[in-house]
């Protein structure tokens, strides 16, 4: 059996030559307001982040994911949960503020919908297909970030890397293969 089939395609790979890209940064910033639109909604579950977790989905499937987190129904029959933030501070203390904040947003992790403003859900402050529409982009700019046209070095590569696997000289098959690994799908 021949070890260059362990290759992936190479026709879309991202240069080797120069520095990878990095990861997209995280910009994440904790929201304490009520979440009244899909910007803060997006922000709240740190898209970008969220995105590269989840790039394994459709994006139907990480806006129902969205969309479920923050309170709404999975079926169109029934309304969404309801919201229990409130948009005046519950102290006018700015320590014990910022520490009833903290708190609330701790223990909201597994009920998100309750950081929608009070008596509101997901569902009157926007859609499963706006939701869609924005992992659609999201996902779009991920793979722009990363995506570069392959280069005549990693062509060069792949060649020897099949002529080493003619020669049945694993070795030096695997070692390449190691090489583009490192050196092409690398974000570090």
């Amino acid at each position: 059996m021949k070890r260059l089939a362990q290759f992936p395609d190479m026709s879309a790979m991202p240069t080797a030559g120069g520095e990878t890209p990095a990861a997209p940064q995280s910009t994440f910033k904790i929201i304490y307001s009520p979440l009244d639109s899909i910007g803060k909604i997006l922000a709240d579950v740190d898209f970008k982040t969220f995105l590269q977790n989840n790039f394994d989905l459709d994006s139907s499937e990480i806006a129902l994911k969205i969309w479920t987190m923050y309170g709404g129904s999975e079926n169109d029959m029934e309304e969404g949960k309801k919201g229990k933030r409130q948009t005046s501070p519950a102290s006018s203390d700015m320590t014990k503020q910022s520490e009833i904040q903290e708190k609330e947003y701790n223990d909201t992790r597994n009920s998100k919908w309750e950081r929608l403003p009070e008596g509101v859900s997901i569902d009157e402050i926007t859609t499963t297909t706006a939701i869609e529409k924005a992992v659609t982009g999201g996902m779009a700019q991920l793979a722009k970030q990363y995506a570069k046209p392959a280069t005549a070095s990693i062509k060069q590569m792949i060649k020897v890397a099949e002529l080493a696997d003619q020669k049945q000289d694993y070795r030096i098959a695997d070692k390449i293969q190691d090489l583009m690994i490192i050196h092409v799908y690398s974000t570090d």
